[in-house]
């Protein structure tokens, strides 16, 4: 008779065999959990890379009035009493208590062709985030209120991808329809959009909240852009919008002007440019980026609004649904940035 293997022996590669098994899962674990962080990162890097392109390409296309027509603007609407437009409004200049009732402001022509604001969404809302210091760890909270950045553009910087034609699809099968403010570009190519930021509702790994950044197109038309505002439509609802990251807990537009930095700021004609634009953003991954951009701009009249909108006649009221969570249910010349 052939001897066997004693208990001992039965015991220990038992044993073994556990020991060679846990190892392996969590080695499989581990590698897991790498290629998940991995995707996150190269998703994020993705987004990071398309901002910038759009940030830049926004920038580089700016459409304001001319030096001269600036100066005569300027002269006309000091001569009759008009004060200049307040934050959070369409940007359209209105008549001052020195202006006649029957002074009538062509918003086409005096309308600021950038604005920089406060996000009014998001007006009780506070954008946290804590940077990464060395070896030190992680440094103090650092708050900032969200904000807006409006521009009138010579050309679109960017366009619809298939991921915002598959949201745009999920909000038809919630029942809920897309709101056109206007169209994406006038007759010359001109058009009116803004970067905003939407709340995700959720938080990151360090408690932050996480919120989405959107470009958005905005109506030629005032009144119809100032009814969108009034109305805070959320920017997942607002036909043509397209995302451009969806991670961000930190976000901050400046424009340099004057030797100094300004985080409100307002561009109607070439005597109103900045020299330079800077984004920072921070991610929910902890990743900061801070991009410096020259402004180019070109001569132009303001995009002009195609008439009626969204099946609306000439004169009719405007009217805009209140505001809907989808989860709850033409030439001219280039110019470069020199003025400071």
């Amino acid at each position: 008779m052939r001897p066997g293997f004693t208990l001992i022996e039965l015991t220990m590669a038992l044993v073994m065999g556990m020991v060679v098994l846990v190892a392996a899962m969590g080695m499989f674990h581990t590698m897991e959990r790498a290629d998940a962080i991995a995707e996150v990162r190269a998703e994020e890097h993705a987004q990071l890379q398309r901002t910038q392109r759009v940030a830049a390409r926004a920038l580089g296309s700016l459409l304001v009035m001319s030096r001269q027509d600036h100066q005569a603007a300027q002269a006309a609407l000091e001569a009759m009493g008009v004060e200049r437009p307040e934050p959070g409004t369409s940007g359209a200049l209105q008549g001052g208590p020195g202006a006649s009732q029957e002074t009538e402001i062509d918003p086409a022509v005096y309308r600021y062709r950038v604005r920089l604001e406060d996000e009014p969404r998001l007006k009780d809302v506070v954008m946290m985030r804590r940077v990464r210091i060395g070896e030190q760890g992680l440094g103090p909270p650092e708050p900032t209120k969200p904000q807006r950045l409006e521009l009138a553009l010579s050309a679109p910087p960017v366009l619809p991808t298939y991921s915002d034609v598959q949201r745009r699809v999920r909000i038809a099968q919630l029942g809920l329809v897309p709101m056109g403010e206007g169209s994406q570009a006038d007759a010359q190519g001109a058009v009116r959009g803004a970067f905003v930021l939407r709340d995700e509702r959720r938080v990151n790994g360090l408690d932050l909240r996480v919120f989405s950044l959107w470009w958005q197109p905005v109506s030629a038309d005032a009144e119809v852009a100032d009814a969108f505002e009034s109305a805070g439509v959320d920017p997942a609802l607002v036909e043509g919008a397209v995302m451009l990251m969806d991670s961000v807990v930190w976000a901050r537009w400046r424009f340099f002007k004057e030797g100094e930095w300004r985080e409100s700021f307002q561009v109607l004609g070439e005597l109103d440019l900045a020299a330079y634009a800077e984004l920072e953003l921070t991610t929910s991954q902890n990743h900061t980026v801070a991009w410096l951009f020259e402004l180019a701009w070109t001569i132009g009249t303001d995009p002009e609004a195609s008439g009626a909108t969204d099946g609306q006649e000439a004169g009719e009221e405007i009217e805009v649904p209140a505001p809907t969570d989808p989860r709850s249910g033409q030439g001219g010349r280039g110019m470069r940035g020199g003025a400071n």
